[in-house]
């Protein structure tokens, strides 16, 4: 089962946590910890509010962020140049969303991610925390769709318990060495945890 509390914390070392809209590396507008946001709309939906600025005339005041404001944040990164760091982006909005709501919206989307990965792995929940942690990085990180059709050794490994191979096949381009060698290295706890039990240790 997925320990939620262990990784989550390396969830967020991993994606980074941004209080402000941004693009991700593929040009896509996103807010908190890689949550993606399809539209102006999707963005409305959540509680942003507006940065204080008393320097500005008028002076910013905090409060709520209305629901143009919200557009105007997102319409100015959604036209900006794609491959930015994200805290490029920052100078393009007035508005953040709260720690409370990023938390909440993460644990949110984790159960909903849940929920999925065991329509595709039946027996996700029995897995070891070890390996259910670097499925779950796999699929938030590549989508479940790309997951299933890109890496169809290391998804019929999962599906086999067989951890070592998993381990052979999780390595994903496009991302930092640390995060492919702990997903590995998760794998490989779990392969040597299982030999151990198997053994009677």
């Amino acid at each position: 089962m997925l320990d939620t509390t262990t990784y989550l914390t390396k969830l967020k070392e991993f994606e980074g946590v941004f209080s402000y809209m941004y693009e991700d590396t593929a040009g896509n507008v996103t807010v908190g910890v890689g949550n993606l946001l399809a539209n102006a709309a999707a963005a409305q939906k959540l509680a942003f509010v507006r940065r204080p600025n008393p320097s500005a005339k008028p002076p910013v005041l905090p409060g709520p962020a209305t629901a143009d404001e919200i557009k105007a944040d997102f319409d100015n990164v959604n036209k900006q140049p794609a491959g930015k760091l994200a805290s490029y982006y920052r100078q393009f909005t007035q508005l953040d969303l709260p720690d409370s709501v990023i938390d909440s919206l993460l644990r949110s989307r984790v159960r909903e991610f849940t929920t999925t990965l065991c329509a595709t792995f039946p027996d996700f929940n029995s897995y070891p925390a070890e390996a259910c942690a670097a499925i779950f990085d796999m699929a938030f990180n590549l989508g479940l769709g790309k997951l299933t059709s890109q890496f169809p050794t290391f998804c019929k490994a999962v599906k086999d318990k067989d951890w070592a191979t998993a381990a052979k096949e999780c390595e994903r381009g496009g991302i930092g060495d640390e995060r492919n060698k702990w997903t590995k290295a998760q794998l490989e706890k779990a392969e040597a945890d299982a030999k151990a039990k198997a053994a009677g240790k």
